[in-house]
């Protein structure tokens, strides 16, 4: 008999239940300091993607339809991408934004630390020092910042919104009488389940996932109208820009491992009178390489004049949030970004993914 094999599986299931009990607890005090709260802001990290928008606007629907008593406000530090405008997201945003000084709780979603909420976070520091602070996030890289950490490796910080809500909204556990989930929120939550899981192609990807998929189908979201601005809406100009990156594209092979990269420049961008700042369309175009049938992991950089991001994505077992660590980076295994405060060559671009290959 493996006595060691044993001791190891009887550990780990321990391990399990301790961590279930924790999330439980977790769960049932956010749930008391959403009830306390008077005026509760809603942040996620710099550079909105899909999923923390997403995430967002789910749980502020959810929040205001359950106490329409309380105030329920979304901040970023900038204008959300245009691909978002088909939500008609209700957002506040301004240089230097000061937070309200009513707000008496901040939820944080969808950021591994405190500093990935940039300029936000700085110009509030005192706010956010004082405030108490919940923290939902699917990122392994997580720093856990708060006494309220509800962080669970997940495809998407959405499908971990939706998993809270649904406890949340667990009569058997008596927490709250009525349902206040609609067609809006299913919608919020299944779009970003179809974009942060590359509509269900990561590796992250779980059976679990694809029945809550189904179940936000079953309560009304709108999927017709995603697939429509989702993956049916690109642009001449988007597609210009797309064939530009494709030209771009240099292989790099080195122990074992194949990887690709393009680059754009803010210029690219600006003379095909795309926003230099959105996001979205890197997503889209770094995903665009991952198709390349060799490819062990790809990263698309993003040239400025006073810096250089990165977004790596991989297949496999290769974990580019590790490779993103050498960096000023955030992510977690599948898919990460990185941050180099200055202009990079080209050069010094191969240079950087070479030495991640050693």
């Amino acid at each position: 008999m493996d006595f060691k094999n044993i001791i190891n599986n009887i550990k780990e299931k321990w391990e399990k239940i301790q961590q279930w009990f924790t999330d439980i607890i977790n769960f049932k005090t956010a749930l008391e300091y959403i009830k306390d709260g008077k005026h509760i802001a809603l942040i996620w990290h710099t550079n909105i993607d899909w999923d923390s928008l997403g995430s967002t606007l789910a749980l502020q629907e959810w929040i205001k339809n359950k106490f329409p008593e309380k105030k329920v406000s979304a901040f970023t530090d900038k204008k959300p991408s245009q691909i978002f405008d088909f939500l008609e997201p209700e957002i506040q945003y301004w240089d230097w934004l000061i937070l309200p000084d009513d707000i008496d709780l901040i939820i944080v979603l969808d950021s591994a630390n405190l500093d990935r909420l940039g300029d936000l976070y700085t110009n509030n520091k005192e706010k956010f020092d004082t405030t108490s602070i919940i923290n939902i996030d699917h990122h392994i890289s997580n720093t856990k910042f708060w006494a309220i950490n509800i962080v669970v490796e997940l495809p998407a910080t959405a499908q971990l919104v939706y998993e809270i809500i649904s406890i949340f909204e667990n009569k058997i556990m008596n927490l709250i009488s009525e349902s206040a989930f609609n067609k809006k929120i299913a919608t919020y939550l299944l779009m970003w389940i179809l974009t942060d899981t590359k509509n269900f192609t990561t590796p992250s990807t779980t059976s679990k996932t694809l029945k809550i998929a189904s179940e936000l189908i079953e309560k009304w979201a709108d999927k017709n109208n995603l697939i429509k601005n989702l993956f049916q809406s690109k642009s001449l100009e988007q597609l210009k820009l797309q064939s530009l990156v494709i030209e771009r594209i240099q292989k790099i092979e080195k122990n074992n491992i194949i990887t690709y990269f393009s680059y754009l420049s803010k210029n690219d961008l600006e003379n095909l009178w795309l926003d230099p700042e959105d996001r979205g369309l890197r997503e889209w175009l770094v995903n665009l390489l991952l198709e390349i049938k060799d490819a062990n992991f790809v990263s698309l950089w993003t040239i400025k004049e006073d810096k250089t991001t990165v977004s790596f994505r991989s297949k496999d077992d290769i974990n580019v949030n590790e490779l993103a660590a050498n960096f000023w980076w955030w992510g977690h295994k599948n898919a990460a970004g990185a941050r180099f405060d200055k202009k990079l060559s080209i050069d010094e671009i191969k240079e950087n993914i070479e030495k991640l290959l050693n």
